[in-house]
C-alpha cells in the first residue's frame, strides 16, 4: 500500500492497484454571513436567577446582542463556544455595560433549569451583561425558529453565534469557532453605525414593548 499527501487528502494506492481518497480530519473554516432581517418575538424566558423575562423587552432593548446557543451537558461544541464568549466579554469590557448585550440561550430548555445555567454562568464567569436564558420549550423553539438556528436535534446543533442591531435591523452569523476578536470588530462596526444615526435609534427605541 502506498500513501501520497496532497494538500486536501491522502492518496491511497492499495496493492490491488485500486485508488482510493481519505479525507484528513480538518477543521471546518471559520465563516461569517449576512443574514436578512429578523423579526424577534417577546418570548417568555427565565434568566439564570430564575427571574421571568420578556425577551426583546427586557432582554434585548436598544442594545446590540451577541447570541449564542448551547447546553449543559454538552461536551463538544458548547465549551468552544462558551470560551469565545468568554474571550469576548474581556474584549468588549465597559462597552458590554452600555451598549451590548451577551446571551447564551439553552437549546435544550426541558434539562437546563436556571440553577444549572448559573452555575455554568460562574464557571465562565460570566458578568452582569452576560445573560443566561432557559424557558418552556415552545417559547425557546419559537425564538430559535426565528434567529434561523431552530435543530429537531439539540445534539446536532450549529456552532453559530449570531451578533445584530435589532433596531437598525443588521444582522450577522458567525460560523464555526470564530475568532472573538472578528466578532468584537463586527460589534464595533455596529455601534460606530448607531452613532451616526442616533435619530433612528431614539425613534425605534420607543416601539419596543
Amino acid at each position: 500500500m502506498l500513501f501520497e499527501h496532497t494538500h486536501k487528502a491522502i492518496i491511497v494506492i492499495l496493492a490491488s492497484g485500486t485508488l482510493t481518497t481519505i479525507l484528513p480530519n480538518v477543521p471546518p473554516i471559520a465563516t461569517s454571513v449576512a443574514m436578512p432581517a429578523v423579526q424577534l418575538p417577546n418570548a417568555e424566558l427565565q434568566d439564570q436567577h430564575g427571574a421571568l423575562v420578556r425577551f426583546t423587552r427586557d432582554i434585548v432593548g436598544d442594545r446590540i446582542i451577541a447570541i449564542s446557543f448551547i447546553y449543559t451537558d454538552c461536551n463538544t461544541t458548547c465549551p468552544v463556544v462558551l470560551s469565545i464568549f468568554s474571550k469576548l466579554q474581556s474584549r468588549l469590557g465597559e462597552k458590554q455595560a452600555q451598549n451590548v448585550r451577551m446571551v447564551s440561550l439553552s437549546i435544550n430548555p426541558a434539562m437546563d433549569t436556571p440553577a444549572r445555567l448559573k452555575t455554568y454562568a460562574e464557571h465562565f464567569a460570566a458578568k452582569p451583561e452576560w445573560i443566561w436564558l432557559t424557558g418552556k420549550k415552545a417559547q425557546v423553539d419559537a425564538l430559535l425558529k426565528a434567529l434561523g438556528v431552530y435543530t429537531t436535534d439539540h445534539t446536532n446543533h450549529a456552532s453559530a453565534i449570531l451578533v445584530g442591531d435589532p433596531i437598525r435591523g443588521e444582522w450577522r452569523r458567525f460560523n464555526n469557532f470564530s475568532n472573538p476578536e472578528a466578532i468584537a470588530e463586527k460589534i464595533d462596526e455596529l455601534l460606530v453605525a448607531r452613532e451616526e444615526s442616533p435619530r433612528q435609534r431614539i425613534s425605534a427605541s420607543h416601539e419596543i414593548r
